[in-house]
C-alpha cells in the first residue's frame, strides 16, 4: 500500500514514513490531515479535533450529546447502519469480541445501550448484528429490589473511611474492603473508592490493582469497585477536586480493565456514600446472580430517580481543528491478628 503526500505528490511505503516527511512542508501531522482530510460533526458540521490518526478518522461527533441528538433526528435506517459500523470498527480495532458494558460505550464515544435498544429492540439484538454477544447479558434479578440493610457486613480492618451499616464487624480481608461471611458468602467482594481513589487506582496504581484482579481470578472471586459519585458527574467532580485527573486517560484505563477482566470485576458508580451503603449489601448478598448483569446500567436508572447524576455538567471544551472452595474461603478471610 502506498501513502501519497498531498502537498508534493511523493509516495511512501508506510504511514509512518509519510508522517515523517510531512515535516519538510513545515506542517504538523494534525495540520496536514485537517487541511486535506477535513472531518465534521454529523449533527452541527463543526470541525473534528485532531488528536491522533486513529481517533480522528474514527470520530463522527465532537461530543456524546451531539451523537444522541443526531440519533434522535436522523433517519432510522441511517442510524442503525451508523451503530453497526461504529461498534464493529471500533471494537474490532481493539480486538474486542463481545459487546462491552454501558460505561465502556459511554466513555468510548460509542452509541449507548438506550440508543441500541431504541434502534434494534435490545442490546443483545444489536450485538448479534455485528456477530457478537454482550459481555454482560443477564437481567437484574427481582431480589435486587429487596431491603438488605440489616445484612451483617464484614469491613476490612485497613478501610480508612468505612461506610456505616446497621450490622457490621471488622475483619482482615485478602480481597477488597467489604464482604459477607457464613451462608451468605458467594465469592463476591466490594472495593470502596472515593472519586480520587478510583482515578489514582487505575492510573498510578494500575499495576498493583491488576495484581489484585489476577488474585480474584485465581481464587474464583469477583470484585466490584464501587465509587462514591454518579458517573454523569465525573467531569464536574474532577473540576472541583484537589487533584485534577485526565479523565480521558482514566476512562481509557477503565475500558482496558473492563474488556480484560469482565469475568472477575465490575466498576459501579453509586452516586454518593449513602447510595453505596444501600448498594453494597445488595451486591454482597446476591453475589453470583449479579456477575453477568451490567449493574451500572440499571443502577443509573435508580440514582436518577433520586436526582443524582442529573445535574448539568460541563462538557470539556474542545479546540476545533488540530491541537498540538471451603479451603478457598479460608484463603480469603483472615481473622484480625492472624
Amino acid at each position: 500500500m502506498q501513502f501519497k503526500c498531498q502537498e508534493c505528490g511523493k509516495e511512501f511505503k508506510s504511514r509512518r514514513s509519510l508522517h515523517t516527511h510531512i515535516k519538510v512542508h513545515d506542517l504538523f501531522v494534525g495540520d496536514y490531515y485537517v487541511k486535506y482530510y477535513p472531518r465534521f460533526d454529523k449533527l452541527t458540521n463543526q470541525p473534528i479535533e485532531y488528536k491522533n490518526y486513529d481517533q480522528y478518522f474514527a470520530t463522527d461527533f465532537i461530543n456524546i450529546s451531539n451523537m444522541k441528538k443526531w440519533c434522535d433526528q436522523a433517519p432510522r435506517e441511517e442510524v442503525r447502519e451508523f451503530i453497526k459500523k461504529s461498534l464493529k470498527e471500533k471494537l474490532g480495532a481493539k480486538g474486542i469480541q463481545a459487546g462491552p458494558p454501558s460505561t465502556y460505550l459511554l466513555t468510548g464515544g460509542l452509541p449507548d445501550i438506550d440508543i441500541c435498544k431504541q434502534m434494534f429492540g435490545s442490546y443483545r439484538e444489536t450485538c448479534q448484528h455485528i456477530d457478537m454477544l454482550p459481555m454482560l447479558s443477564a437481567s437484574l434479578p427481582k431480589d435486587f429490589q429487596k431491603d438488605y440493610s440489616d445484612t451483617p457486613i464484614l469491613i476490612d480492618t485497613r478501610e480508612q473511611q468505612p461506610l456505616s451499616f446497621i450490622n457490621s464487624d471488622s475483619l482482615k480481608l485478602d480481597v477488597g474492603d467489604y464482604a459477607v461471611g457464613g451462608d451468605l458468602y458467594d465469592y463476591t467482594f466490594v472495593d470502596r473508592k472515593s472519586y480520587q481513589d478510583f482515578c489514582s487506582t487505575i492510573t498510578n496504581g494500575y499495576s498493583r490493582f491488576i495484581k489484585e484482579l489476577e488474585r480474584c481470578r485465581s481464587i474464583g472471586c469477583f470484585l466490584y469497585i464501587v465509587t462514591e459519585t454518579a458517573f454523569d458527574d465525573m467531569w464536574a467532580t474532577n473540576k472541583k477536586g484537589f487533584k485534577k485527573f485526565k479523565l480521558d486517560y482514566v476512562y481509557h484505563q477503565m475500558r482496558s480493565i473492563q474488556s480484560e477482566y469482565t469475568d472477575c470485576c465490575q466498576f459501579v458508580f453509586s452516586g454518593s456514600r449513602e447510595k453505596s451503603e444501600e448498594l453494597i449489601p445488595k451486591i454482597l448478598v446476591l453475589g453470583k446472580k449479579l456477575w453477568k448483569v451490567d449493574l451500572q446500567y440499571f443502577w443509573d436508572k435508580e440514582i436518577k430517580k433520586d436526582g443524582l447524576g442529573n445535574r448539568k455538567t460541563e462538557t470539556p471544551q474542545r479546540l476545533q481543528g488540530y491541537k498540538q472452595t471451603h479451603s478457598r474461603k479460608r484463603g480469603v478471610f483472615r481473622r484480625n491478628g492472624s
